[in-house]
């Protein structure tokens, strides 16, 4: 049962294979034996792909979380005495991963030492099974259902500017004042600010590509931007920018770790994941 739902996953005799450490002609025989005993083909097969038949689709939906859970459970039943161990390779967004996960990648360290870290920080959307990452922390919506997610804790976003930006251009009193003002983005497609549930288009002049460059930008006094609390709440605090619409609801960003369904989590990424819930 376990194997032809890896031989699924992996979309091949061979990767899976490679994945259980089994030669291709174990894997073919095991398959075959299984259509025998299920007396229906479950795989059509050609030289470049597998696709599922009827019957084997509704198997594997059937037993995939079976499968799954059998997994989970031996591994929890393994990390009750085992100590975590081997390489993680992590990918987060730039600023989250310098000023929020970094911090608790130190500790985590600490605690255990046997565990390497391989992280790397791009604002890119990168691919969690084809990069081989073990976790994939991003923040806002998510699009791939084929992922594990996991919930970490919400971004809290505030809208600021400098005082100086303020001085030349006054300061909104409503959300609709802020069509009035020059906009800094992050991204192009993030145009439009939600504020007490309404929907603000933004005048931009900049798109800065990156977190960092977009608070540097609001500190600089280009104009208004809506950034994260743990970048704007020390310069709040220090009088170098200024909350605008402080008693406004803004939508909030969550930050989610992702990870293939097609592997078991080991017991780091399980000790990793508890440590940064």
């Amino acid at each position: 049962m376990a194997l032809f739902v890896k031989i699924v996953e992996c979309g091949s005799l061979s990767a899976a294979g490679r994945l259980l450490g089994l030669p291709k002609a174990t894997i073919s025989r095991q398959l075959a034996l299984m259509e025998q005993r299920m007396g229906a083909p479950l795989l059509r097969r050609s030289t470049r792909a597998l696709s599922l038949t009827d019957t084997g689709r509704r198997y594997f939906e059937r037993v995939r979380p079976i499968v799954r859970d059998a997994e989970l459970a031996q591994v929890e039943a393994l990390a009750e005495h085992a100590t975590p161990t081997g390489t993680l390779k992590i990918a987060a967004p730039v600023a989250y991963g310098q000023h929020v996960l970094a911090p608790k990648l130190f500790a985590f360290q600490q605690r255990y030492p046997a565990v390497r870290l391989d992280l790397h920080l791009s604002d890119d959307l990168v691919n969690v099974i084809a990069g081989g990452f073990d976790l994939v922390i991003r923040l806002g919506q998510l699009d791939d259902s084929e992922l594990l997610s996991r919930r970490l804790a919400p971004v809290d976003m505030k809208l600021v500017a400098s005082p100086d930006y303020l001085e030349r251009a006054g300061t909104p009193k409503t959300a609709a004042d802020l069509v009035n003002h020059r906009g800094i983005l992050t991204r192009t497609d993030l145009d439009h600010w939600t504020i007490d549930h309404q929907s603000i288009r933004v005048l931009w002049h900049i798109s800065t590509g990156n977190m960092l460059v977009t608070h540097d930008a609001v500190c600089a006094g280009l104009g208004i931007a809506m950034v994260p609390g743990f970048l704007a709440d020390s310069r709040i605090a220090d009088g170098s920018l200024v909350r605008i619409l402080p008693k406004s609801r803004l939508d909030q960003l969550e930050a989610t770790a992702l990870q293939a369904r097609s592997v078991t989590p080991s017991v780091a990424v399980r000790a990793l994941l508890k440590h940064l819930a």
